[in-house]
């Protein structure tokens, strides 16, 4: 039975960007694209239906958008009420049983659908849809494609309003990044002793100063704790900040208000000081300079394609990153992938990764996304990061949307 038969709403993701999902059918043969969520375990049926994480079933939940006809809801009858104030024609179903019935008849005549699979989990953020069911769509005798593609383009592309909140809370970041080096320094000029754990407690306080939400806590780290690509400062393992130290900061946040309603974009970045009077050390400058072109390097080949109308691949960035950091000789002290998606509810989103060492991200970088590129080289001693962001623009154009870095900070 069905409860609700209305025209899709023209604010709703799934309309404004239909055209892009019926490029992404064709492309892919495919006759539906069926979007599955278990209690938000999908964030692309929240995005596709309102803000990021804004929708949730409370029960097994399909969204179906099929290449022909109009897009409809499969959910249960306790959760009808609610998701069918989206607009969408409204399935509601019962018990287990009269659920395989409607899904039968859900998607009535498909061979082959998209779901937010990866064979062999390849790409992580793809993999959205459990085991047992695909097991139920493919007794259906149904093929199941995977929708990374179109998670790429549809779900995680960001638009113009995106990219300047985006670029609100970068700015934002750049002055917190800025009062955290200017603390450092200050404080090493009177010898006080401060500790990772301290500093990354002033960051926190900036950034919220500065109308910004988080995830986690940001990371400051130094010597050895920098060569450690995610430490985290805690009481018990912070180290003093020192003299002759280099300092790895890395600080992601989106607005926590944003103007127009809407749902923050992330900015995501990674600068390093030095606490060495002059020279710097040799082994902190030759690995900065290497870890800075090797940034450099992925930015520009992603450039060059652009440029020349040419497809990029997110591990084809990967590689070129990569090249300019094993040619120096520390291929294995880049133990992390170049850069990943950026996204709303989290500094990491579900689009294209700059990944040819975690995954084999064969996916292209197309208007809309949102990337890092953060190569990396982590010693024993000590680690060195750069990380910026990247856009590709409504209208195809690459866009670097925080000020690289071209020198090591000098706190000293």
């Amino acid at each position: 039975m069905t409860t609700t038969d209305r025209a899709p709403r023209a604010d709703l993701l799934l309309t404004k960007r239909a055209s892009r999902i019926a490029d992404e059918l064709d492309r892919s043969a495919a006759d539906g694209w069926l979007i599955y969520d278990f209690r938000g375990s999908n964030p692309a049926f929240s995005r596709l239906l309102g803000n990021p994480g804004e929708l949730k079933s409370t029960r097994r939940a399909f969204l179906y958008l099929p290449r022909q006809g109009e897009p409809r809801l499969l959910i249960h009858h306790v959760d009808a009420g609610n998701l069918s104030r989206v607009g969408l024609e409204v399935r509601p179903y019962g018990g287990r049983e009269e659920l395989v019935q409607s899904l039968t008849t859900l998607v009535g005549g498909a061979r082959r659908v998209l779901m937010e699979y990866s064979p062999g989990n390849a790409i992580p953020y793809v993999s959205r849809v459990d085991g047992g069911t695909l097991d139920l769509v493919r007794s259906l005798g149904i093929e199941v494609l995977s929708s990374a593609d179109a998670l790429a383009s549809v779900v995680a592309a960001w638009d113009s309003a995106d990219i300047a909140s985006h670029q609100r809370a970068a700015q934002a970041l750049d002055r917190c990044k800025d009062g955290l080096f200017s603390a450092i320094r200050s404080r090493l000029g009177m010898n006080i002793d401060w500790t990772e754990l301290e500093a990354q407690q002033h960051l926190v306080r900036l950034m919220q100063e500065q109308g910004l939400e988080f995830d986690h806590p940001p990371i400051v780290a130094v010597g050895r704790h920098a060569g450690d690509p995610h430490y985290a400062p805690a009481p018990e393992v912070a180290l003093p900040i020192k003299a002759g130290d280099l300092v790895l900061t890395d600080l992601w946040a989106r607005e926590a208000e944003r103007a127009d309603g809407g749902v923050g974009a992330y900015a995501d970045i990674t600068w390093m000081g030095t606490a060495a009077l002059d020279p710097i050390p040799g082994d902190h400058l030759r690995i900065w300079e290497t870890v800075r072109l090797a940034r450099d390097a992925a930015v520009a080949l992603i450039e060059e394609r652009v440029a020349d109308g040419e497809p990029v691949q997110g591990g084809e960035v990967d590689r070129a990153a990569r090249a300019v950091i094993e040619k120096a000789g520390y291929g294995k002290a880049f133990t992390h992938r170049t850069g990943h998606s950026i996204g709303w509810l989290a500094a990491h989103g579900d689009g294209v990764n700059i990944d040819d060492f975690e995954t084999h991200d064969t996916r292209l970088l197309r208007p809309g996304a949102a990337f890092s590129i953060e190569p990396g080289i982590y010693l024993s001693n000590f680690g060195v990061r750069s990380e910026i962001n990247v856009v590709i623009t409504p209208g195809n154009q690459v866009k670097v949307t925080t000020p690289p870095q071209t020198d090591l900070v000098r706190l000293a």
